[in-house]
């Protein structure tokens, strides 16, 4: 099987509240949640893509917050992208072994948020490629 088909697109909730929305990320008993390693955030600027990266061993539940990003994946010569942000609030489960990148499509800044299921200490656990090493159409 292809890691790229265990992507995972998982709807997350929203509460409407008079002072300002509240938007939920993690729970603990939600599945592809997995063990706990760190969560860190990730500002991208306006038509900035950030990528291309292989976590070896990381597995990643990424969350969009603020603005709209698309994040791409690729294996084996396949594409599979998925759009998410505050409007289309979802969280996206990531396993290993897999090249992604992402573009901010907001007119501002987008805020990526990544729950992973180790600490991002190794330099040697990550693969990174230049966008022109993976030839993928990105659309401005």
């Amino acid at each position: 099987m292809n890691k790229i088909n265990s992507i995972k697109k998982i709807k997350l909730l929203t509460f409407d509240n008079k002072k300002g929305k509240v938007l939920r990320a993690f729970r603990k008993n939600e599945n592809k949640i997995g063990k706990f390693g760190e969560v860190y955030l990730s500002w991208i600027n306006k038509d900035a893509i950030k990528g291309w990266k292989l976590h070896k061993k990381m597995k990643m539940n990424l969350v969009v917050p603020v603005g709209l990003v698309k994040f791409v994946f690729y294996e084996n010569n396949k594409f599979h992208k998925i759009i998410i942000g505050e409007k289309k609030y979802y969280r996206i489960y990531v396993p290993n072994q897999i090249y992604f990148a992402f573009q901010n499509l907001s007119k501002k800044k987008s805020l990526v948020i990544n729950y992973s299921n180790i600490i991002h200490e190794n330099k040697n656990e990550i693969i990174n490629k230049t966008l022109k090493e993976i030839r993928y159409q990105w659309k401005k």
